[in-house]
């Protein structure tokens, strides 16, 4: 693999939330061409970003019906 090829995926996986650590399983994975494991790590790593969103907006409605109680007389 090309090392800009290795630099942008890189980039692209930090920039996705993955650690060192999870990066470089990837990287492996990649090398060995051994994609389906690949597409269930990426997977799991979504999966728990979504999660993430979930928790968040939750919160936020909670802020948000808070705020409207607030407004009422």
């Amino acid at each position: 693999m090309a090392e800009r090829d290795l630099f942008m995926i890189r980039r692209n996986l930090s920039d996705a939330g993955m650690n060192g650590a999870e990066i470089d399983e990837c990287i492996s994975l990649i090398e060995q061409n051994r994609y389906k494991e690949l597409n269930r790590l990426l997977t799991k790593h979504r999966l728990s970003l979504l999660d993430s969103v979930h928790k968040y907006n939750d919160r936020i409605d909670c802020l948000d019906y808070f705020t409207h109680t607030l407004e009422k007389p």
